[in-house]
């Protein structure tokens, strides 16, 4: 197994959640596109994703509270292929053996929570050699609970 943390075809944004103390919830997009990690892979001379590789998909802040996820498969692979998608620590938190060759727009939901007591990866873990078609979409709630407290008085 290889863990990857670069960032060829995907987008990983910032270890930030959206600012405004009024609402501290946030939805967190990431859609994986296996044709754009393959081509920008191939591009660069980088080595191919396969079965037990994982890949940092982005960074949570410490302070957050993950109340669940949902993948949704946008595009499908076209042979058997499956993915998992967490967490460091919990690499199957939002999905476990999501199938990247079933019906399109099938979702799996996680529900666990997790806090996060320290900046933590959001990962894929890749089930299966050559995938290079589908695309899915991995959706997070996040609650921004420690990170930044907001304007709150502290009443004494």
């Amino acid at each position: 197994m290889v863990a990857y943390t670069d960032s060829l075809g995907i987008n990983k944004g910032s270890i930030a959640l959206g600012a405004s103390y009024t609402n501290r919830y946030s939805v967190m997009e990431y859609t994986i596109d296996f044709a754009k990690i393959a081509a920008a892979r191939t591009a660069a001379g980088a080595t191919a994703l396969a079965a037990t590789d994982t890949l940092v998909l982005a960074t949570l802040p410490k302070g957050s509270l993950i109340l669940g996820g949902m993948v949704k498969l946008l595009k499908a692979e076209g042979a058997a292929g499956t993915i998992d998608l967490g967490i460091t620590g919990s690499l199957t938190l939002f999905a476990n053996d999501f199938d990247c060759n079933t019906t399109v727009n099938t979702i799996v939901a996680g529900t666990t929570a997790a806090g996060l007591t320290a900046d933590t990866n959001v990962v894929m873990t890749v089930n299966s050699n050559s995938m290079d078609a589908c695309r899915v979409m991995l959706s997070i709630v996040v609650v921004d609970v420690l990170a930044n407290p907001g304007s709150i008085p502290n009443v004494t």
